[in-house]
């Protein structure tokens, strides 16, 4: 099993200063980035795919059209990136008729058949064992209700044959918003299919965050060539819809780091299936990630989570 956490500058400076250990940086499928960062360092990439739209393909959330496949296959092949990443998430512009908190029967279930109907796209394109689907979270936003039940979840992985991406942070968010025990909600998910597993802090974006993106995120958007703009425009977008949510990608608090520790024993006394990675999701890149990541909690957090994670192993093998 190995560990990664989200390429930063940060993250970069201090793994070569020796203050922090990783096997490898998870990075964004950005070519120009995963090309210069490989030069130094293992990475892996993580698409931002969505399916839910009931397209009979994934969705690109950057270009926001249909997924280049030939992009993702080069990717794969350049950083040996074990599995395509699938994020299960349906919106209110893919069913402007439709509640976001249907009930409905019969509109649940043209959701589900639509989520599988785009992961069995990818699944012919790739395989089966190939392609995993990640839980993803909401507090009330766009989201459709029946994405986040863990028992449809587990639905999609079953009737695919892919495997399963648990994300710690998205399943607090998820149980929170829909009422649920934390611990609860995750058992009902397909813990046995997990191939990789993500951490990182829950927290609402206000209060410290928010001075760290007025402070430096719009200097940092202005000097960017018009690629880096477009993305940092889709950033600030994005971002905007979530102040005063709360999002993952945060420092991590006790709550966060309790959870952790208990999913991580579950992994290591075999009740779980046990990841092929698990990353911390720390900050990152891109203007507004760039901004509002701080090198003092990446050198704080790293080894903490690494420290769990040998501990738990060493813990299953005395």
């Amino acid at each position: 099993m190995q560990f990664a956490v989200n390429y930063s500058r940060d993250a970069a400076e201090l793994l070569r200063a020796g203050k922090i250990c990783v096997d490898r940086f998870k990075c964004p499928a950005w070519q120009d980035l995963v090309t210069t960062v490989q030069r130094a360092h293992p990475v892996y990439v993580h698409f931002p795919l969505l399916v839910g739209s009931g397209i009979g393909d994934a969705i690109d959330a950057e270009t926001h059209a249909p997924a280049d496949w030939r992009k993702v296959e080069t990717l794969l092949a350049q950083t040996d990136t074990p599995f395509v990443n699938l994020h299960v998430a349906p919106t209110t512009k893919d069913y402007p008729n439709v509640p976001s908190r249907t009930t409905d029967p019969a509109q649940i279930e043209m959701i589900i058949e639509n989520l599988l109907r785009d992961v069995r796209a990818v699944t012919r394109r790739f395989g089966a064992d190939r392609v995993i689907v990640e839980n993803i979270a909401s507090d009330g936003g766009a989201t459709m209700l029946p994405a986040l039940l863990p028992h449809n979840i587990a639905r999609i992985v079953a009737e695919t044959g892919c495997g399963f991406l648990l994300d710690l942070a998205h399943v607090r968010i998820a149980a929170k918003y829909l009422g649920m025990d934390e611990r609860e909600y995750v058992r009902a998910l397909p813990v046995e299919k997990i191939r990789e597993v993500h951490i990182t802090g829950v927290q609402r974006l206000a209060g410290h965050f928010l001075k760290l993106l007025h402070l430096t995120g719009v200097q940092r958007m202005a000097g960017r060539v018009a690629e880096l703009l477009h993305r940092a425009k889709v950033e600030y977008n994005f971002f905007e819809s979530l102040i005063g949510h709360e999002i993952d990608h945060l420092p991590m608090t006790e709550p966060d780091w309790s959870f952790a520790e208990w999913a991580l024993a579950q992994i290591h006394a075999g009740a779980w299936r046990e990841p092929w990675i698990v990353s911390f999701e720390y900050g990152g890149v891109g203007a507004l990630w760039e901004a509002i990541t701080e090198r003092a909690v990446v050198e704080r957090d790293v080894p903490r989570l690494g420290e769990m994670l040998n501990r738990q192993m060493r813990q299953t093998t005395n």
